[in-house]
């Protein structure tokens, strides 16, 4: 894989996961693009955790449904 890349001290916690995903999808990721995929999973990890630490009650939406 990308092993000849040596990880630095701002690589993104999530970049491991992004290239092996990146790998079992055959898709061919541009370094820099990688990173910005691991810093966006990192945010969407912060926010899924943020939400699962407010409890909701089975009448709770969490946003309003959309009715036209």
């Amino acid at each position: 894989m990308h092993d000849d890349i040596p990880p630095s001290a701002d690589t993104p916690p999530h970049i491991d996961i992004v290239r092996c995903a990146a790998a079992q999808l055959d898709l061919t990721l541009a370094e820099d693009a990688m990173q910005r995929v691991a810093t966006q999973w990192a945010r969407l990890q912060t926010m899924a955790s943020t939400l699962t630490q407010e409890p909701l009650g089975i009448t709770d939406e969490p946003a309003p449904i959309f009715t036209p």
